[in-house]
């Protein structure tokens, strides 16, 4: 127990000692961060910078629990070179609290570049804290060049001097010296360079810090001829520096005051076009400038040209010419060309001779072009026709019974130059519907000074509706402006009469007779065209009464020739009469709303006639062709149950009966009555003989597949080949070769029935005609096997009356023989 008390005890007196310690050797009351370096770079001049200034910051930290003044300043040895700035430079810290203190730095322009350090002194707590802060100085050199660009006064070719220009080359900032490097970019060697001391002739020179030096450029020609001179120059020179002061382009430009040059373009051409007729003017004249031009500053001097005649029929002649041109300048000489009204069309040739003595001389090839003028006049005696401006009027134009009547008139072209004929002539009609019009022409040009007919033709196409067409029109020729021609006409797009006669007509058909309802469309339809005809009706009514009466038209044909295709049982040509039919029906309905209220009634009424005869004929002819293939299949049934079908008309099959169910389905489908359970009752009937149409097939091409095979069995087996003939030359084979030869006759009768019944009738004829002729095949071995059964014969016949014949000698040889040793003995 007292071991355990001493424990206890001394325990207590360490952890005494310990907060003693602790109280005694506690950390500093404050911590300072030692700030980041600083870099400056001293990139302004020397000379107008004293000063460079940087911040930077210190942090200090309170360790105690209780507020810390504190007080900071600058305690940097190099005054005036290095000043530290705190903001602010005392202030309070709360317990185990911070402040951060910037500090601005101001570092003199005459520190030298490197390592530098500053120092501040943060006071707390009664304690002082030396804070060192890491200055690092970069010096920076900048090249200058003055001037860059650099242009030089012109030279006289003919005098040998040069010029010169000095360019200055500094270093701006003053805080280290640099070496600079020139280098000719471009141009030739007639610009040199020096530098200040005559002996150092290199590329490059040392600039001091802050220094400059002047460098003078010369421009010295040399060589110079009047064929080689230029007047501009230019050359380019790059400078560079060390030390990461920069480059520059220096850009020099110098004149060069070349010898006189003459220039000119060596070909010139003119046109001469004859604008008069012949027999108003007899010579044409022009003038023509050709310009020559001075490539050299002095002045150039010019001996009086001379030109050369390229016909007796045309002729130049020198007019006004410069006798001198000045520097870099150009003047004109004036050529006169006179040409008489004869002179051939075409190219013709000549040449000016030029001569500016020492500045050179040459010739100018001259090309003249004479054009002779080509153009017609416009004159007609019809009355379609109007002078001015010229216009043509067709009137108005009707449309017949079989299109629009056509209408034509002749205009009179003259030609009227009398130089050159006018050639492909054409009209070329501008705007909608101009291919309404044509223009023909029964020659291939009109002669100088003549005239032919050119005739002008309209005839509108069915697609016109009533009103007023006007085309703009150019009458066109090769070399000549087309002329323009206004041609109108009044398009009245029915014949009336025509159309009433074709309603009447429908009166005496057959579909009139067993359709009363008829009469509804018929009745309707002439008294709308007159009315029509009589009153004044719109365009867009004129334009549906024609759609209108001729699909009314269209629909009456159609259901006619409907009833005509199934009298003489064409069923197949009377649905699609049927088919025809809708569209027109269709065209009826949309363009039965007209405007005008009374012809709106008799439109109406042809609408409700279209549709109730439309509707009987097709019931009735869907009715008809349901029982036609009611009938086929019940005969079809009947004699295949008899197993005869020679009772079978020709139109009896099941194909036939299927196509009468398919065409009653389309009549009974949603493009004419849209009776859906009665189409499909007959798609149903269809598709039912179609499988057995189908089935009768396969049964038929199984039969005569398989009398093929026996044939051909019985051809391999039976029977022996010499070259293409068959024979059959075992009597041990006949019955076989008979029985497959029968079977196969068997099979190919079964086939041809079935083809027969299914409808396959060319089939059915095919395989009709494979069964004569495997009767005829076997009729003809059977004949050559009689013969050879009778060869047989007669051969058994001819060897045993030769063995009787033997036997019978043998034996009167033996009794012969017999007597013979009776006689002996």
């Amino acid at each position: 127990m007292r071991k355990e008390r001493k424990t206890i005890a001394i325990l207590v007196a360490v952890f005494a000692l310990c907060l003693l310690l602790v109280n005694t050797t506690t950390a500093d009351s404050l911590s300072v961060s030692t700030p980041t370096k600083v870099s400056v770079v001293f990139d302004q001049p020397r000379a107008t910078t004293p000063t460079f200034t940087a911040s930077t910051s210190v942090t200090i930290t309170n360790n105690l629990n209780k507020t810390v003044e504190y007080f900071v300043s600058d305690r940097t040895n190099k005054p005036g070179l290095i000043d530290i700035a705190p903001s602010p430079s005392s202030g309070k810290i709360v317990p185990f609290g911070s402040a951060k203190v910037p500090l601005t730095i101001t570092l003199s322009s005459s520190l030298s570049e490197g390592e530098h350090k500053g120092q501040v002194e943060v006071i707390g707590d009664d304690k002082n804290y030396q804070i060192d802060i890491p200055i690092s100085i970069i010096h920076n050199a900048k090249l200058g060049v003055s001037p860059t660009s650099v242009t030089f006064e012109k030279i006289d070719a003919t005098e040998s001097r040069s010029k010169a220009k000095t360019v200055t080359f500094s270093e701006v900032l003053g805080y280290k010296p640099i070496r600079v490097t020139l280098n000719r970019r471009s141009g030739n060697d007639w610009m040199s360079f020096g530098l200040d001391r005559p002996e150092n002739t290199k590329g490059s020179f040392e600039l001091p810090a802050g220094g400059s030096k002047s460098i003078t450029f010369s421009f010295e020609p040399s060589g110079i001829t009047p064929d080689n001179c230029k007047r501009y120059y230019s050359w380019t020179y790059s400078v560079s520096s060390t030390e990461g002061a920069g480059s520059s382009t220096i850009n020099l430009k110098g004149e060069i005051c070349c010898p006189a040059k003459l220039s000119y373009n060596s070909r010139a051409s003119m046109t001469i076009k004859f604008d008069r007729p012949r027999t108003e003017r007899r010579t044409y004249r022009t003038t023509a400038k050709i310009s020559v031009s001075n490539k050299g500053c002095m002045q150039m001097y010019l001996t009086p040209p001379s030109v050369t005649n390229p016909s007796a029929n045309v002729t130049l002649s020198v007019g006004k010419y410069p006798s001198s041109v000045s520097g870099y300048d150009s003047e004109d000489i004036e050529i006169g060309i006179s040409a008489p009204y004869y002179a051939s069309e075409g190219t013709h040739y000549s040449t000016l001779y030029l001569d500016a003595g020492d500045a050179g001389e040459g010739k100018v090839d001259i090309t003249i072009e004479i054009l002779w003028p080509v153009d017609f006049k416009i004159s007609s005696d019809s009355d379609y026709f109007t002078l001015s401006p010229p216009s043509i009027d067709f009137g108005s134009l009707e449309l017949k019974e079989r299109g629009y009547e056509m209408r034509e008139m002749n205009l009179t072209l003259t030609e009227t130059y009398w130089y050159k004929p006018v050639q492909n002539l054409r009209l070329s009609p501008r705007g909608e519907y101009g291919k309404w019009l044509k223009g023909v022409r029964k020659y291939p040009e009109i002669p100088p000074g003549e005239s032919r007919n050119f005739t002008v033709k309209i005839k509108p196409g069915l697609e016109a509706v009533p009103e007023d067409y006007s085309w703009m029109c150019d009458l066109s020729a090769e070399e000549i402006k087309a002329k323009r021609i206004e041609v109108n006409a009044t398009i009245v797009p029915m014949n009336i009469s025509l159309r009433i006669e074709r309603f009447k007509s429908f009166r005496n058909s057959s579909l009139y007779s067993r359709y009363p309802s008829t009469e509804d469309m018929i009745s309707n339809g002439v008294a709308i065209l007159e009315l029509a005809k009589e009153g004044e009706t719109g365009k867009g009514d004129w334009k549906k009464i024609q759609i209108l009466t001729e699909g009314a038209l269209s629909l009456l044909s159609a259901l006619n020739d409907t009833l005509v295709f199934t009298e003489n049982k064409t069923y197949g040509e009377a649905v699609e009469s049927l088919l025809i039919s809708s569209v027109s029906l269709s065209s009826i309905a949309a363009n039965s709303d007209l405007k005008s209220l009374e012809l709106s009634d008799y439109a109406e009424a042809i609408s409700v006639g279209a549709d109730t005869t439309s509707e009987a004929v097709m019931k009735a002819e869907a009715k008809m062709l349901e029982l036609r293939g009611w009938e086929i299949k019940n005969a079809v049934a009947h004699a295949e149950a008899r197993g005869d079908i020679r009772s079978l008309k020709a139109e009896e099959n099941v194909l036939n009966a299927s196509l009468s169910n398919q065409y009653a389905a389309t009549i009974y489908g949603p493009s004419l009555l849209s009776d859906k359970e009665k189409r499909l009752g007959c798609l149903e009937e269809e598709s039912i003989l179609m499988d057995k149409h189908d089935v009768l097939v396969s049964a038929a091409n199984d039969l005569r597949f398989d009398a093929e095979n026996m044939i051909f069995d019985s051809k391999e087996k039976d029977l022996v080949r010499i070259w293409d003939l068959y024979l059959l030359l075992n009597p041990y084979d006949y019955d076989n070769a008979s029985r497959n030869y029968w079977l196969a006759q068997r099979k190919l009768e079964d086939a041809s029935k079935k083809y027969r019944i299914a409808g396959e009738l060319l089939m059915a004829k095919n395989t009709k005609a494979d069964l004569y002729g495997l009767k005829g095949a076997w009729s003809h071995i059977f004949l050559l096997f009689i013969f050879v059964c009778l060869l047989y014969a007669a051969a058994l016949i001819y060897t045993i009356g030769r063995i009787f014949i033997g036997t019978m000698a043998y034996v009167r040889d033996v009794h012969d023989r017999e007597e013979g040793d009776i006689v002996v003995t």
